[in-house]
């Protein structure tokens, strides 16, 4: 009842009762005359001033209940606006104006701001916005269930997506209602709003972990189970149920399909680990068990199960778990232990190492073989078992093969830990990846150092003589046929020697078998001592012996048959008695006599038959030319041994020329033969011979005192500038004392070491450069000075011109001949003298014998010369009659002209 209506009742009532009441009490009283109107009167005003006060009494009691109604009111609605506020809900009401008017929004909460990022008075104001900012994909569905809402005045509850003012998407939950107006009939539309974009941000996560987890499950091949402890049942997953070979309908869910499935040995362990994972809290539980498939089979399986839900009481109620099976991982560690036990038990070592070359593994046999213990071979090159029989060569040739045929297998050797070194037969394969590149190298290998040894002990029994112990024929034959190809490719010669003991049989047969044998013993000890350790020496049967000498001409085979003859015919004691025999020996030389093995023997056979037949002690070459010219040979050398010891050889001295000063500066000592019968010999008759018979030192080192003595002689006659120059052999050079020869041989001539010249090829510089580095500092210790002959033709000159202490380069005589007829010896030649120069050396021309020579080497800046154009090698008393001589003045001016 309105208020209106309620004071309207009141007054309704009063008024009636105060009438009634009134108009009876003023009936009943005795008024005097007249006094009754005037009651009647009084009356009526009184009604109006109680009528008054009541109206005023009742509006005013009334105004304060709609006073306190409204305060209330609003303190409701400021309550329920601070509560829509700290809500993350959003409260809205849209209205229609009219019956055909679109809804408009007429109520919205502050906390709009928080969702939209607009406040209420810019949404009231634009309220287009709503759908401007739907997202595209969203429209139709908000538009249909509002329009479903207004035509049925239902409800709805939607997601979608509303564009926030900072330019991202917020999903939104929209909770609505759809209402009639009563009294104008037209719709209103309430609800709220409810940002869930973190709970949809949140569901897309668990949504992807639930489908990694699945993805790992499946990708991982594990079956799952879920066991309800207190109900005794049990999920098993389809998973879990094709393990065992079954379908996924063809297993309940009650827990005793899988306990029943357990191995009867299992099952104790089986028991003791469910009742520790119940019994534990918050830890995993794992084991192995033998579950029986559907087949009757039982399959290993890997259990692993943890309680994830407890009653108050801490009793289990809910396990899960995984099984995995085991089947394939156990058959590979079968595998992998039946290939351990052949690893560590074979006889052979084997050895793996990693991409890098350094290994990873070895077995029980290596350390067997080597030495090394696995812990210290383990992160080492397999190097560490190098012994240095195989060069760098080998080892690249090895490592082509394996990197381009991906194996490798032969014979190598290698050292122990404790340094001895043995033979193994060795096999290196490559393990590949799927990439091609290499993950492994596996290398097995045996020692054969005993099969080697009894392998050479037979070889060496069937190619050796049992007597003897020498190569037999067999074996020289090999040797010959390699000496040959050698031969052939180095254009060297090479000589072979049949030799056959005279007078043999009569020893033979007068004293035994026993004796000849002890014969043959003695001269194959002889031989053997005779020759170098690269020459073989061979029996081929009876008192027949073959010697193979490589890289030996004519001459210095004549040399060994000659050592040969005299050690053999030396007295030999045998079984007491003292014998004599002596050899008859046979030779052949390479290419001249045969080219081939059997041709080479069998002229050293028919050579050695010549020898024979010419009374025997004696050898014969088997051309008569050969033999001439060794015996022509051998007679020079006796006759240069004669000579030495009947001082026969002479000096004769070649003046050097300055062409700064045009002056004699010095003069080389070549020695000469004058022999008693044949006159003077030329040096290339003899010199040749010296240096194969080894005559060339003692005449090195006669050279060397007569030239030192004839220097300091003409000193004492005036002559006090002249340097005096010889050439050195390599053989002289050689000697360890040849310093102190040179030493020697000052001191006691008086000579100052400045005025002797010692000349030297390339040859001994390249031959041995440390030592000739020690011989030559010694000698420029001493003073003397140091030059380099035919410098130019040797192939190292450049190298070591830096390292040796050298006064002097000599251009060799062969580019000054061509030095206008051949335009390279002019380059090389003017070549020669500016390196000369740049590092500070003299250089001297030999074999200048036309002025033209003369004046380009004079252009040229070349130092000084020597040869035909001034005088030719002349004696001692004939030098210095020279050096006064008009000739030696003219020789000086052409020397100076340019």
């Amino acid at each position: 009842m309105s208020a209106a209506s309620r004071i309207s009742l009141i007054y309704l009532l009063l008024a009636s009762a105060w009438i009634w009441l009134s108009d009876s009490f003023v009936h009943l009283l005795p008024w005097p005359q007249g006094w009754e109107f005037q009651v009647q009167s009084f009356k009526g005003e009184l009604f109006v001033v109680l009528t008054g006060v009541l109206l005023f009494w009742l509006i005013r009691k009334e105004e304060h209940r709609q006073h306190d109604l409204q305060a209330e009111l609003r303190e409701t609605r400021t309550r329920l606006e601070h509560i829509v506020d700290a809500s993350t809900a959003v409260v809205y009401a849209f209205e229609q104006k009219s019956a055909d008017a679109k809804l408009s929004l007429c109520y919205i909460s502050a906390n709009i701001e928080r969702l939209s990022g607009y406040l209420p008075d810019y949404l009231y104001k634009n309220q287009a916005i709503y759908w401007e900012r739907l997202h595209p994909d969203d429209q139709r569905l908000v538009k249909s269930a509002i329009k479903r809402a207004i035509q049925e005045v239902s409800g709805f509850t939607l997601q979608y997506r509303w564009l926030h003012k900072d330019g991202r998407y917020r999903w939104i939950e929209d909770r609505s209602s759809a209402s009639r107006n009563p009294q104008t009939g037209l719709i209103e539309l309430a609800g709220n709003w409810r940002d869930i974009t973190q709970m949809k941000q949140d569901q897309l996560t668990l949504e992807v972990a639930e489908e990694r987890w699945r993805f790992a499950i499946d990708g991982s091949n594990l079956g799952l189970w879920d066991w309800n402890v207190p109900e005794g049942t049990a999920f098993f997953s389809a998973r879990w149920k094709s393990m065992l070979g079954f379908d996924e309908n063809e297993i309940g869910n009650q827990v005793s399909e899988w306990s029943l499935r357990v191995h009867p040995d299992d099952l104790p362990a089986v028991n003791a680990a469910v009742q520790s994972m119940l019994t534990t809290p918050q830890e995993l539980h794992a084991h192995e068990v033998r579950l029986r498939c559907k087949n009757g089979d039982y399959k290993w399986t890997l259990t692993q199960g943890k309680v994830v839900e407890r009653n108050e009481r801490g009793e289990p109620i809910r396990v899960i778990g995984t099984q995995t099976d085991l089947t394939d991982i156990k058959q590979r560690e079968a595998a992998l232990d039946l290939h351990a036990g052949v690893f560590m038990n074979n006889m052979e070592g084997i050895v793996i190492c990693d991409a890098n070359v350094r290994i990873k593994s070895v077995n029980q046999a290596f350390t067997d073989i080597t030495g090394y213990p696995a812990e210290e071979a383990i992160g080492q090159p397999p190097s560490i078992l190098n012994s240095g029989r195989q060069d760098a060569a080998f080892y690249k040739e090895m490592w082509r093969q394996i990197k381009e045929n991906g194996r490798w297998q032969g014979e190598i050797w290698n050292r122990r830990k404790n340094g001895e070194i043995f033979a193994e037969w060795l096999t290196i394969n490559v393990d590949h990846a799927s990439d091609g590149s290499v993950r492994h190298y596996y290398a097995i290998f045996s020692d054969i150092t005993q099969r080697k040894a009894a392998e050479e002990k037979i070889r060496h029994i069937i190619q050796h003589d049992t007597l003897t112990n020498l190569p037999n024929q067999s074996l020289l034959r090999d040797r010959l046929g390699l000496a040959l190809a050698h031969a052939k490719r180095s254009q060297e010669a090479l000589a072979v020697l049949f030799m056959d003991m005279d007078r043999f049989k009569l020893i033979n047969d007068s004293l035994g078998p026993t004796a000849g044998d002890a014969l043959l013993v003695e001269v194959a000890q002889r031989l053997k001592n005779s020759v170098r350790q690269q020459d073989t020496v061979s029996r081929q049967g009876g008192d027949e012996f073959t010697l193979l000498l490589p890289e030996v001409d004519a001459g210095a085979a004549a040399h060994v048959a000659q050592k040969l003859l005299k050690c053999l015919s030396e007295p030999y004691q045998i079984s007491g008695q003292q014998l004599v025999v002596s050899p008859s020996i046979g030779i052949a030389v390479y290419p001249t006599d045969g080219q081939e093995v059997d041709t080479l023997l069998q002229a050293s056979d028919m050579a050695m038959y010549r020898a024979k037949s010419d009374g025997g002690n004696a050898f014969r070459f088997h051309t008569a030319d050969m033999q001439q010219q060794v015996n022509k040979t051998l007679r020079v050398e006796n006759d240069l041994r004669k000579a030495l010891r009947d001082n026969e050889l002479l000096l004769h001295y070649q003046p050097q020329i300055s062409f700064t000063t045009g002056r004699v500066v010095g003069c080389e000592a070549l020695v000469r033969w004058q022999h008693p019968e044949l006159g003077l010999v030329p040096p290339g008759d003899f010199i040749p011979v010296a240096e194969d018979s080894g005559l060339i030192a003692p005449i090195g080192d006669w050279v060397l005192r007569t030239a030192t003595q004839q220097c300091r002689t003409w000193q004492k006659a005036g002559l006090t500038d002249l340097v005096m120059a010889i050439n050195v052999s390599t053989v002289q050079f050689r000697q360890e004392d040849f310093a102190q020869s040179v030493q020697n041989a000052l001191e006691a001539a008086g000579l100052e070491a400045r005025f002797l010249e010692v000349e030297i090829t390339e040859s001994v510089m390249a031959d041995n450069p440390e030592r000739a580095i020690r011989t030559i500092r010694q000698l420029h210790d001493l003073g003397v000075q140091l030059s380099i002959d035919d410098f130019g033709t040797g192939y190292s000159s450049f190298s070591y011109l830096k390292r040796f202490k050298i006064h002097k380069i000599k251009i060799d005589q062969s580019f000054i001949r061509d030095l206008h007829t051949e335009g390279n010896s002019a380059s090389i030649a003017e070549a020669i003298i500016s390196m000369g120069h740049s590092l500070g050396l003299s250089v001297i021309a030999e074999g200048v014998e036309t002025a033209n020579h003369a004046q380009w080497l004079a252009a040229h800046r070349c130092d000084e010369a020597q040869g035909y154009l001034y005088a030719r090698p002349m004696p001692a008393l004939q030098f210095v009659a020279w050096i006064g001589s008009p000739v030696a003045t003219e020789g000086a001016i052409m020397a100076t002209t340019n």
